[in-house]
């Protein structure tokens, strides 16, 4: 039964996680697969951790990220949408210890800046 919630929760996050990063604005292409490359790392990076413990998954939790041009998290913003404060905790460590690739020129460019605002939930 553990191993059925964990496999609904991959499945469930991958979808979500890969699509609520998009931002407004027009089209920008080497943002959007940049930022679908972090989103991966991320992910990959927390549900092993949060599958560590499944009795304690419940809610969702929400990540944003200011990212500079050398892959570098100076902001990180992790909002649970529960009182659960392990997947909080748990999300925010991650966040905080993730390795992400340098943001490439074609983002800068894009950005108009050296860093980007990501999001996802």
């Amino acid at each position: 039964m553990r191993h059925l919630a964990i496999a609904t929760l991959v499945i469930c996050c991958t979808s979500v996680f890969a699509q609520k990063w998009s931002g407004s604005g027009p089209h920008q292409p080497a943002t959007e697969a940049y930022f679908s490359r972090v989103g991966t790392i991320i992910f990959n990076t927390l549900v092993p951790e949060l599958a560590k413990h499944p009795e304690r998954l419940s809610g969702a939790v929400r990540v944003g990220l200011r990212i500079d041009r050398q892959g570098h998290v100076h902001v990180e913003k992790v909002i649970s949408t529960t009182s659960n404060r392990w997947v909080k905790d748990t999300a925010t460590r991650v966040v905080r210890t993730v390795k992400l690739p340098p943001m490439p020129k074609e983002v800068a460019a894009e950005q108009g800046h050296d860093w980007a605002d990501f999001q996802a939930e």
